[in-house]
């Protein structure tokens, strides 16, 4: 699924920006906002991804999210390869379990302790650009120590986790952020503004 919009998380919430956001995960997380429906999923070519991408970014951003589901799926050295020689600057959103197979220039962690404990021991020596945790109330200062030790980056986020409890997770978030000051509160502002 392609499509025009801005980023809505993390440092860098806010820019405008087009979105690749593949149709596969290897968790299955309650509340995930990805369709996974097979009847939504479009096989496409690397030549296909980059036409649409052009066609999109009529702003001239050259800024593409690659997201999911779980991006490092089908992100390859083929794709990596057409779509930043294509011009587009590449940020990709993981759960941080698998290394991407193709290089990418913002890379984006953000584990779910909460639905996979084991996501605590993810893909070694994948350097982070930020990390972002979604927040609720099963998320601690334990958890965000050990990504922090993990992955050694400028940007590290904590994000309430938009459900019918927001306010408690974001109360939650809040509470992390005064206990571990060098995390920051990052909203999906998508949502809030109601832009896809």
């Amino acid at each position: 699924m392609f499509g025009p919009t801005l980023q809505g998380e993390g440092a860098h919430a806010g820019r405008a920006c087009v979105f690749l956001r593949f149709a596969a995960c290897n968790l299955d997380c309650p509340g995930c906002d990805t369709d996974f429906s097979p009847e939504g999923a479009v096989r496409s070519t690397a030549e296909e991804i980059v036409a649409r991408l052009r066609e999109l970014d009529r702003g001239g951003t050259h800024r593409v999210i690659v997201t999911g589901g779980e991006p490092t799926l089908q992100w390859d050295a083929p794709l990596a390869a057409a779509v930043r020689g294509a011009g587009f600057r590449v940020h990709m959103e993981s759960n941080g379990t698998r290394t991407p197979a193709g290089p990418v220039d913002w890379l984006t962690i953000s584990p779910k302790p909460q639905h996979h404990p084991a996501s605590l021991a993810l893909a070694e020596h994948l350097p982070a650009d930020e990390v972002k945790v979604v927040v609720d109330d099963t998320v601690d200062e334990a958890v965000l120590d050990r990504y922090e030790a993990r992955w050694r980056c400028e940007h590290y986020f904590v994000q309430p986790w938009m459900d019918p409890r927001y306010e408690r997770n974001l109360a939650r978030a809040l509470q992390l952020i005064q206990a571990r000051p060098r995390w920051r509160l990052s909203l999906q502002l998508h949502k809030i503004v109601g832009i896809p």
